[in-house]
């Protein structure tokens, strides 16, 4: 099984605020990976904070975990996934929709408390591990 955390997922993790999902990625360490467009987001957030502690936590992250590249296929399924969506009338944000192509390319489960938006995508799988 591969699990790809969201941003939101990767950044309560390097806050350390939410002991559950902590303990969960802790416990599948060895299934994740990090999708490239999850750590250019957080490699925004840490440019524009002035925690030093984030930008080493990301840093060690994103040295440990492997970082998923984003490739022509993924931009197969972004291109139908966004169709399907705006044809129903059912968009998600854009960021999520590239996340969502590149987890069903790779087979991966989408690990998010975003759940109600990344459901709207086929076939995608999705787990919530902040509850």
């Amino acid at each position: 099984m591969i699990y790809l955390p969201d941003t939101n997922a990767v950044s309560a993790y390097m806050r350390g605020d939410n002991p559950k999902l902590v303990q969960k990625m802790q416990e599948y360490f060895g299934e994740l990976c990090l999708s490239v467009i999850v750590l250019s987001e957080r490699e925004f957030g840490v440019t524009k904070g002035t925690s030093a502690h984030a930008r080493l936590k990301l840093a060690e992250l994103a040295q440990t975990l492997p970082v998923e590249p984003f490739t022509r296929d993924d931009c197969t399924h972004y291109a139908a996934i966004r169709h399907d969506l705006e044809s129903r009338g059912m968009g998600i944000g854009p960021m999520d929709t590239l996340i969502a192509a590149h987890a069903l390319r790779l087979g991966a489960t989408v690990v998010t408390r975003n759940v109600s938006e990344f459901r709207r995508v086929s076939g995608l799988k999705v787990e919530n591990w902040q509850e």
